[in-house]
């Protein structure tokens, strides 16, 4: 019934455009519309007083609106909670910040990460603090870079891919055969495109326009380029897979009593009721733990050192402190693949904000861009 409710509206809308417009035939268009009381006298173009009878049908018209209206609420039972003014008015684009109406810009605001780089998990450690005369131990891990470091592969722009960002390649290495033929030769062809060798692992991080202009392809990064000690940081990784656990292990659950008979110890217990019948979902069972996308949020950047020229050891070491994801360095691979950069901040403006639209983004000599 809804299409019907906007008939009737429609309707009752021309009928009293047509009936407001028959009552003051001499008044001249106006792109506004007048704010006209039920006790107010209308008045014409000349400012003289509309006649009793102007006032009549201008109320008539107003009664008239008032019950096709009503009439078209009452259609539908479930449409009397809902009002019949719409929620977002129709929006003509005429300016550059009228694009997107400010509903969809400002509800689900996100941030930018920033440029960011690769490193590996080498081990955990114990750091010792001083704070004011008294030392405290701090757990950490170690995180390193190793020789060739991160380079930048490939940049993205909003005229062509809607958003800012740099692409950053870690770990040269010589691809085999196999590798030549499948699914990662796409990737091997645009890093030769770029004069980029070959590298593991690639990751695209969405940057500002003014951080985008500062990296170029080629360009390697350093920690210590926008990274410092003290800095908060969020270091992404794959959780160690632990394999099938119970409920406990998993999830945290707290176990029975062990004594006088219980025979509830470490047992889930109930888990429905003869109504529904069944099992609820998104409830706490057994089953796979760890194997999986884990993200390390706000550890602070203990130590950098980088441009480290000595054999046998890697060109940067970053100390954060607390644990990462990850498996540690036992075997001559090395530990886990781990990401990072800035933690993610509202207030130092890094707010990702409305892509650019192309009909309004102009450019030549002389003009700046709108």
């Amino acid at each position: 019934m809804a299409w019907l409710r906007g008939a009737l509206g429609a309707s009752a809308v021309v009928m009293a455009v047509q009936i407001y417009s028959s009552c003051f035939v001499q008044a001249p268009i106006s792109t506004s519309l007048p704010r006209v009381g039920l006790s107010s006298q209308p008045r014409l173009a000349g400012g003289r007083e509309a006649s009793a009878s102007s006032g009549v049908a201008f109320r008539a018209s107003v009664m008239a609106l008032a019950g096709v209206a009503a009439l078209a609420g009452a259609t539908s039972r479930r449409s009397r909670c809902k009002s019949s003014v719409p929620r977002k008015a129709s929006l003509i684009a005429t300016r550059p910040d009228q694009a997107i109406p400010w509903w969809e810009r400002l509800t689900r605001p996100t941030i930018e990460p920033g440029i960011g780089i690769w490193a590996e998990k080498l081990n955990m450690t114990t750091i010792f603090q001083e704070e004011e005369g008294n030392v405290r131990t701090v757990p950490a891990t170690i995180l390193v870079v190793k020789r060739g470091g991160n380079m930048v592969t490939d940049k993205r722009w909003p005229e062509k891919h809607g958003h800012y960002s740099v692409q950053v390649g870690y770990e040269r290495y010589t691809p085999d055969q196999r590798e030549k033929e499948g699914k990662r030769a796409l990737q091997l062809k645009r890093l030769a495109r770029n004069e980029c060798p070959p590298l593991r692992r690639i990751k695209d991080f969405r940057v500002r326009p003014q951080d985008w202009e500062k990296w170029e392809i080629g360009q390697k990064i350093w920690p210590s380029d926008f990274l410092q000690e003290g800095d908060l940081v969020d270091v992404h990784g794959w959780a160690k897979g632990k394999g099938f656990a119970g409920r406990i292990k998993k999830w945290g659950g707290k176990r029975g009593p062990m004594t006088h008979g219980s025979k509830h110890h470490r047992r889930e217990g109930s888990i429905g009721a003869a109504w529904p019948a069944r099992v609820l979902p998104q409830r706490h069972r057994a089953g796979w733990i760890g194997a999986c996308k884990s993200i390390a949020h706000n550890l602070k950047i203990l130590k950098i050192m980088d441009r480290i020229d000595e054999d046998n050891m890697p060109e940067s070491i970053i100390v954060v402190q607390g644990s990462v994801p990850g498996y540690t360095a036992h075997w001559k691979s090395g530990g886990s693949y781990v990401w990072l950069h800035k933690a993610k901040n509202r207030s130092d403006g890094r707010f990702k904000r409305d892509p650019v639209w192309l009909w309004f983004y102009h450019k030549g000599e002389g003009r700046s861009a709108a």
